[in-house]
């Protein structure tokens, strides 16, 4: 296992993030300290508003969520984000005690401890089966299928019955104010994790746990059910870039292995299973947060680089490896006089897709953290299933050099190209024509969708929908339904020279890339910058954020996709009619007896299943809403 930080030690920080699992934060510890003479313990408060208050305002406009949405939090997500996440580089020149004491400022009363699921929460205290049967699936992984198609052929919601979609329960996640990891869902289990580090086995009609299994860290990436040998698993991967096989019928940990090389790789995209005659392989994404740590001025800009392995899925073994970009060199140094390094970057954030009959995956990449910029960076690249050899590279955006040194305060580590950060977020998807013509799909934050040809990488057409942005365009996926792709846009209302956002969601001809149909999102209440600047409050009754970023699914007839502004709608495929929307930004009563709140609706979107609808409400990301709301919906029998 890689040194997480200079700060704390690996020992230290497993031992502390046990203590949280079983009880309060500890309110002073310092490893090797004698407990006879302890100092005083750090002020969380002061430090917090020292070195956190500017990017996590107590109301308003926040570059990240505010600290209303931090206090949802457990105090392991909390630590495992300064420690070993996004919050590097703000807490380098922390020390241990001083980053517990900002944990322990942020999650008193909130929930420092582990919330314990009561015992009628469980399916065997209501005399409910605790069986698991993965014979039918009907939802496996990110794509529903290795195409990445987020297609659904086996739910039966259709136009004529939509409008009798009901709630039929709600499971809190608990410790979290972000839902990330997207359900997977068979005949009678629904399988969640949550960033907290629970991974839970649900009953998919009343949504009691049939078992529970605790990784002890910070998940990240969406679950994935696949074959391990003669057993059957559930596989996802955490902040630390750890992936971590599950039995998927007792919850019974199988093999986790660490995937990256440097102290700054992490995985996004989810792992995908695929078993033929060579065997049950796992196919792992790799990204980074080099991105993030070149806030930090002293910090060496930068090393890390995305990557795609191919793991035994058995036992976990890497087989093979592929870097987005050679090893890092040191180039120049930066104005303050720290050495800087590249190239870096190009992490791969998408799930892979799988084309069988060319034995190749298609991943998607997102810009070079450093100069010098490379090929490789907002491409989608096709490589060998088998070794994982290049076979062809298509990029989106040349030149696109970018980290978050690059924003408002300009700071040292913004590279020479300062890009526009044009990420491929979302997966691509191997797609068919009904006239039996294949092409490969891929949205970009730039805003444009792009139609490539698989043998050759070669660009069919092209259809820039939005102007995109930082965090706008097509952000985490696209889905295509026969002859019709449709597009999510997340153009910010970011008031900004030149800028015309165009959020919404659009359909568009698979063969062409012409415009079929068009909604345009609406914020649809008044907004009061003043007020919202004023009120302490997580969820505003009109909220800044409302466009459309999470990933959509759909059927023959619908097409579901959901906004940041926590509604959800199912639109006709054939003409956009909205046909049923529900609004989820409420309190709920939960089936596992904890607080439930939706909030913003990200990442994953929809999930369908038969005559079920699942989505996870909250993503406090971004000074969006937190939540923590698995959310069940099914169609109504008629009396």
């Amino acid at each position: 296992m890689p040194r997480l930080t200079t700060v704390v030690s690996i020992p230290l920080f497993l031992s502390l993030l046990a203590a949280m699992a079983i009880g309060n934060l500890p309110a002073h510890s310092q490893e090797g300290a004698s407990t006879d003479h302890a100092s005083p313990a750090p002020d969380g408060e002061a430090l917090f508003r020292k070195h956190c208050l500017t990017c996590h305002r107590s109301s308003g406009k926040s570059e990240g969520p505010l600290l209303s949405s931090l206090q949802q939090m457990g105090g392991d997500q909390v630590v495992t984000s300064m420690t070993a996440g996004k919050m590097m580089a703000e807490a380098a020149d922390l020390s241990t005690d001083e980053i517990f004491a900002v944990a322990n400022y942020l999650t008193a009363g909130s929930g420092a401890a582990k919330k314990a699921m009561p015992p009628e929460a469980f399916c065997k205290a209501q005399g409910i089966s605790t069986d698991v049967s993965t014979a039918a699936v009907s939802v496996n992984g990110w794509g529903v299928d290795l195409k990445s198609t987020r297609f659904q052929p086996d739910s039966t919601i259709t136009k004529a019955n939509v409008e009798n979609l009901e709630l039929a329960w709600v499971f809190a996640l608990p410790d979290v104010a972000d839902a990330r990891s997207q359900a997977v869902v068979t005949e009678d289990t629904v399988f969640v994790g949550a960033i907290s580090g629970g991974i839970y086995a649900l009953d998919r009609g009343t949504g009691c746990i049939k078992w529970q299994h605790d990784t002890g860290t910070t998940l990240r990436t969406p679950a994935s059910l696949g074959k391990a040998g003669d057993q059957t698993a559930l596989f996802i991967g955490d902040m630390r870039a750890n992936i971590y096989a599950v039995n998927a019928h007792t919850g019974e940990p199988m093999w986790s292995r660490y995937v990256g090389h440097s102290p700054a790789s992490t995985t996004t995209g989810a792992p995908v299973p695929f078993s033929d005659e060579s065997g049950d392989r796992l196919f792992v994404p790799l990204s980074a947060f080099g991105v993030v740590l070149a806030t930090n001025p002293e910090y060496e800009c930068c090393k890390s680089h995305g990557a795609v392995l191919a793991l035994d899925a058995s036992n976990g073994e890497i087989l093979w490896t592929t870097h987005m970009t050679k090893e890092a060199v040191p180039t120049y140094k930066s104005s303050q006089g720290v050495q800087q390094w590249g190239p870096s970057g190009a992490p791969v954030w998408t799930t892979p897709t799988i084309d069988v009959a060319r034995n190749l995956l298609y991943v998607g990449t997102g810009e070079n953290t450093s100069s010098p910029a490379t090929q490789s960076s907002d491409a989608i690249v096709a490589m060998d299933m088998t070794t994982g050899a290049l076979r062809w590279t298509f990029q989106g955006t040349q030149r696109d050099a970018w980290n978050m040194a690059c924003g408002r305060r300009k700071g040292p580590n913004c590279p020479e190209e300062n890009g526009p950060d044009f990420d491929f977020g979302a997966a691509a998807i191997l797609a068919t024509h009904s006239s039996g013509k294949e092409i490969v799909v891929a949205g970009q934050k730039s805003g444009e969708v792009h139609a490539i040809d698989p043998d050759t990488g070669r660009k069919i057409w092209q259809n820039r929908v939005s102007p995109g942005s930082a965090l706008g365009g097509v952000h985490w996926g696209i889905t295509v339904a026969g002859d019709r792709v449709f597009v999510p846009i997340a153009d910010p209302p970011f008031p900004r020279p030149g800028y015309v956002p165009n959020p919404g969601v659009f359909a568009l001809d698979l063969l062409t890339g012409e415009m079929l149909w068009e909604h345009k999102a609406e914020r649809g209440c008044e907004l009061d910058m003043a007020a919202l600047r004023q009120a302490d409050n997580p969820w505003p009754e009109c909220p800044f954020q409302f466009t459309f970023s999470a990933a959509p699914m759909s059927n023959a007839e619908l097409v579901f996709a959901a906004a940041l502004n926590g509604k959800v709608y199912a639109f006709a495929a054939d003409t956009g009619e909205i046909l049923w929307q529900d609004h989820t930004v409420k309190e709920y009563e939960s089936v596992n007896g904890l607080d439930a709140h939706g909030g913003s609706i990200d990442n994953a979107g929809v999930q369908l299943a038969g005559d079920m609808l699942f989505l996870q409400s909250g993503y406090s990301l971004f000074g969006q809403m937190p939540g923590n709301a698995l959310m069940a919906y099914r169609v109504k029998s008629s009396p």
